[in-house]
């Protein structure tokens, strides 16, 4: 297949403008000042940034190098503090919490922005987009993208960064192992499970399946069949699944059944959602494959670095570090090789429509309002996105070292490459400027290539859908300490009778208050049905 440009035309899907509820604004507007395009010499100043993860060896290299090339213009530095990667959601909310003076936070719905947003934490960015005093923000985010990042005040908090609307979820696997106990390519669950017995009779301190303890098996066996039911959607609140059944019109919220709910609450609904066990069959299967799992997978923080020790068989990722991945784990152990397995079938078949989406990014970085600098953090990130050649030296590193072009929208990994492993997705990732490794097989090309295409995706009902917690703030963090522990055992397949424990966990949550929460989630459902949302 002859390779393809990645264009915005192809990620930025034609977005309806998202019809949200809305409400006054409580949040302090970001200063007024505009920054002058001419590249004159601005104040020094220093930005001050937490991110999360190692930092990368080479990362002072790259931000002399960055320094370098703007004394002239930016005149500006990065102090950027690293926190690990399970204490970087406390860390912020205690920073939030103690008014603390940063500029620039990593933050996403996984972590605090749901929280932190009502509450007026963060500035409203919505001036610097589709601003010509920002023209690298204006090219790289289209208003497109812009609105369907808007939250439920239809306001835009974050600089969102995506590369694809879906980084496909997969299983990476040690084909050099694969192939050495005999077994053909793994193209189904059971293939897999097969794998893991194979290594399990093969070597007893060889690990299966890694994966973090704060995620768990996450995507797998979730979606293996992909139904689609035109009218009804999934709200999380607070780490707990909702189903909400819409009437046939979709006009009307008609019916809610919450994990952990009665027989009663889920009868109502249409199968397979009308039990709890076909409703979410992968919680079955989680505990079922906990066995391939190390034995204190919870406190796992880094299953990649576990699975690049030459610890396990195989461990949970995502599709867009295969190149940096495969070539790290043969830089660690000579003899590997690396190959991935799809975790969910209608993707592993490439179909259309098999991914749903509501157009947002998963990860962003947030500006809190106690920022000084608020407008030259704005211009940073705008200097940033101006060019593939400013964007390539955050992401990448410097060229020559770390990486070198291969034509307009392809890369080699040098050598050095190893010494700077910077996550893209916690600063520079966006869709108009994507670089695929030039050792890509044709296989793993072609499902990035399916991954940029708009007929891949779909909205499902809801799926634009924002909650807003302002009214029920303490009654949800009183909920959320209670659930995030009790979620992340059952991520890790470490509940057995997941039935009868949710539905213990349920009636702990009325006593927090989870009533008022879903009294309030149905009156917002129906708020943003009355005003046109789908």
């Amino acid at each position: 297949m002859q390779m393809r440009t990645i264009s915005t035309s192809m990620l930025t899907l034609a977005v309806l403008g998202t019809a949200t509820a809305c409400s006054d604004s409580k949040q302090p507007e970001a200063s007024t000042a505009v920054i002058s395009t001419a590249p004159a010499k601005l104040t020094p100043v220093t930005l001050k940034g937490m991110l999360f993860g190692d930092p990368p060896k080479d990362m002072q290299l790259v931000m002399d190098e960055f320094e370098k090339r703007t004394k002239d213009t930016l005149n500006t530095k990065l102090n950027i503090q690293w926190n690990p990667s399970a204490d970087h959601k406390q860390k912020v909310k205690l920073m939030m919490t103690a008014g603390e003076e940063v500029d620039f936070v990593f933050d996403a719905d996984f972590m605090n922005l749901k929280e932190l947003v009502p509450q007026g934490a963060y500035v409203q960015l919505d001036k610097y987009f589709n601003n010509d005093a920002y023209p690298g923000l204006k090219k790289a985010f289209t208003p497109e993208f812009v609105e369907a990042n808007k939250r439920f005040d239809n306001h835009l908090y974050t600089i969102p960064f995506t590369q694809y609307f879906y980084d496909l979820p997969v299983v990476y696997i040690r084909k050099d192992l694969r192939e050495k106990y005999g077994l053909g390519k793994i193209n189904s669950y059971e293939d897999l499970e097969n794998f893991y017995k194979k290594v399990q009779e093969a070597d007893k301190t060889l690990t299966p399946l890694a994966v973090k303890g704060n995620g768990g098996f996450q995507e797998i066996w979730t979606g293996e069949s992909n139904t689609k039911i035109p009218n009804v959607g999934t709200v999380g609140i607070a780490g707990i699944p909702i189903l909400v059944q819409l009437s046939d019109d979709g006009k009307k919220v008609q019916n809610m059944a919450a994990l952990g709910d009665d027989a009663v609450a889920f009868a109502k609904l249409p199968a397979p959602f009308n039990t709890a066990k076909t409703a979410y069959p992968q919680y079955d299967k989680w505990a079922e494959w906990s066995k391939y799992l190390e034995k204190d997978v919870v406190s796992q923080k880094d299953s990649k670095a576990y699975f690049m020790s030459g610890k396990a068989a195989s461990y949970y990722g995502t599709i867009s570090s295969f190149a940096a991945d495969r070539k790290k784990l043969k830089e660690t152990i000579s003899t590997a090789d690396l190959e991935f397995f799809v975790l969910r079938k209608d993707i592993r078949d490439m179909k259309p429509q098999a991914i749903s989406t509501n157009y947002r990014s998963n990860n962003s970085i947030a500006i809190p309002t106690t920022s000084k600098n608020i407008d030259r953090t704005m211009k940073y990130f705008d200097w940033l996105f101006s060019s593939q050649e400013n964007h390539d030296l955050i992401e990448y590193g410097i060229p020559g070292k770390h990486w070198e072009a291969v034509g307009s929208n392809q890369i080699k990994l040098l050598d050095e490459s190893k010494n700077y492993i910077f996550s893209g997705y916690e600063m520079s990732w966006n869709p108009n400027m994507i670089r695929l490794s030039s050792d890509l097989d044709e296989t793993t090309r072609q499902y990035f290539e399916y991954s940029a295409k708009k007929d891949t995706y779909y909205s499902a009902p809801l799926a634009m859908f924002t909650f807003d917690s302002t009214n029920v703030k303490a009654e949800v963090a009183s909920i959320t300490s209670k659930t995030d522990p009790f979620i992340q055992l059952l991520k890790a397949g470490q509940i057995k009778d997941w039935e009868a424990q949710t539905a213990k966990l349920n009636s702990e949550l009325k006593a927090l208050g989870m009533d008022k929460v879903r009294a309030e989630l149905q009156k917002q459902l129906q708020a943003y049905l009355d005003k046109g949302g789908k």
